[in-house]
C-alpha cells in the first residue's frame, strides 16, 4: 500500500517548509514545488522519508501559466502514474507586499495577485481536471485541498492592499470550491494564519506586533503546520476556515 502523498506549492521554507516535515513525520509522500532548485533540494533532503516511497521537488513559478501544464508539472507528475495521484494538495506559495496602494507598480500588483489567487486557482483547476486526485469518494479514499491565506484576508493591512484582496480571493475560492467538489469526495478547507515568524514578516517589527496580539507573541511555522494535518485527516472537515492569529482578530 503506496503512503498518502501530498504536493505542496511554496514548499522550501516557512510555513510550507514546516508543513512538509510535519506531514512526513506523519507517513506522507511529499512533493514540494518552488521556484529556486537550491533549496528545494536541501528542503527534501530534510524531511524523513517514508520507508516505501522517496520525496519530489518540482522546480517552477506557479504564477506562469505554463507551469501549469502537461508540459510544465505534467512533465514531472505524471498523470496515469498511480504514485503520482495526490491525497492532499496544499496552495501555500505566496509573495508579500510592503507598499501603499498608490505607490505599488502595476506589474508588482499583477505579480502578487498572479502567484497569491490565480495560480493557485489555475493549478488546482490543472489537477482536477487531470485526474491527479484520483477517483475521490469512489476510491474510499481521504481527499483534501488545503488552501493558506491570511488573516490580512479578512482585516485589512496597512500597506499590503494587492496582497489583502488576493487572499481574500483565496477564501472565496475555498468556499465556492467546496460546494462544488464534496460530493466527489474532494474536501476543500483553509488555514488563516495571523503574523507567523518566517521571512516574510523578517522586516516587521515583532516587538510592537506582539503588544498587539492577546497571547503576546507571533505564531510559529509549526502552529499552523499542525492545523494543515488537522484539515488533512479530519474526515468531516470541509470548507473548515481554521484562524490562527494570536487572538489578534479579536482585538
Amino acid at each position: 500500500m503506496r503512503p498518502p502523498h501530498v504536493l505542496i506549492t511554496g514548499g522550501s521554507r516557512g510555513i510550507g517548509l514546516s508543513i512538509a516535515h510535519l506531514f512526513a513525520h506523519n507517513a506522507y509522500r511529499c512533493t514540494i514545488v518552488s521556484r529556486s532548485e537550491a533549496p528545494l533540494r536541501a528542503a527534501v533532503a530534510s524531511l524523513p522519508a517514508p520507508s516505501s516511497a522517496k520525496h519530489a521537488y518540482i522546480t517552477g513559478d506557479i504564477a506562469s501559466p505554463t507551469f501549469w501544464s502537461s508540459a510544465g508539472i505534467g512533465s514531472s507528475l505524471p498523470a496515469k502514474d498511480e504514485a503520482s495521484k495526490l491525497d492532499v494538495l496544499v496552495n501555500c506559495a505566496g509573495v508579500t507586499q510592503g507598499s501603499l496602494f498608490a505607490a505599488t507598480p502595476p506589474e508588482q500588483i499583477q505579480h502578487i495577485v498572479d502567484t497569491n489567487l490565480t495560480g493557485v486557482m489555475v493549478g488546482t483547476r490543472f489537477l482536477l481536471r487531470g485526474r491527479y486526485f484520483g477517483k475521490g469518494r469512489e476510491e474510499g479514499s481521504n481527499k483534501c485541498i488545503i488552501n493558506v491565506a491570511s488573516l490580512l484576508a479578512t482585516h485589512g493591512g496597512h500597506g499590503a492592499v494587492a496582497y489583502a484582496a488576493s487572499k481574500a480571493g483565496v477564501l472565496g475560492f475555498t468556499r465556492a470550491l467546496a460546494s462544488e467538489l464534496g460530493r466527489q469526495g474532494i474536501r476543500v478547507n483553509a488555514v488563516v494564519p495571523g503574523y507567523v515568524e518566517t521571512d516574510m514578516t523578517g522586516d516587521l517589527d515583532h516587538a510592537a506586533l506582539s503588544s498587539r496580539i492577546p497571547l503576546g507573541r507571533l505564531g510559529k511555522p509549526e502552529e499552523i503546520a499542525s492545523a494543515a494535518l488537522f484539515l488533512a485527516q479530519n474526515e468531516y472537515a470541509h470548507n473548515c476556515v481554521i484562524n490562527l492569529d494570536g487572538g489578534l482578530s479579536a482585538v
